[in-house]
């Protein structure tokens, strides 16, 4: 599911909405990637303490922005965690999913580093 850069994202949604900042672009970048490893650090605390609500609310909250960027890969996935958690009790379904999910996001967080490198030269 990668594009033909091998990016799991793609950033024509921001480059639409931006008007042509570059500035802006790079902030909602940021942002994501701080919403991205707090998902990631929350998710496997709330699984590990089995707060169903917890995990339905953080992939409820990163949902838009996993859109925004057409992280593909995972748009089905999220959408699976938020109605798992919601149904509760099913932490063996889960819990492969959280970990794709990590695993995906971790790959993005690095991708869009260098994303963020190559608008700084």
């Amino acid at each position: 599911m990668e594009n033909n850069q091998g990016k799991l994202y793609d950033l024509i949604n921001l480059e639409e909405i931006s008007g042509g900042s570059d500035d802006f672009i790079v902030e909602m970048i940021k942002l994501f990637i701080e919403q991205a490893k707090s998902t990631i650090s929350g998710l496997n605390s709330a699984f590990d303490q089995k707060d169903f609500t917890e995990i339905k609310n953080l992939a409820h909250q990163i949902k838009p922005s996993i859109d925004n960027l057409k992280i593909e890969i995972l748009r089905p996935i999220i959408r699976q965690i938020e109605d798992l958690a919601e149904d509760q009790g099913q932490a063996d379904k889960l819990s492969p999913l959280i970990m794709e999910t990590n695993t995906v996001l971790e790959t993005v967080l690095i991708q869009l580093d260098e994303e963020l490198k190559d608008r700084n030269n």
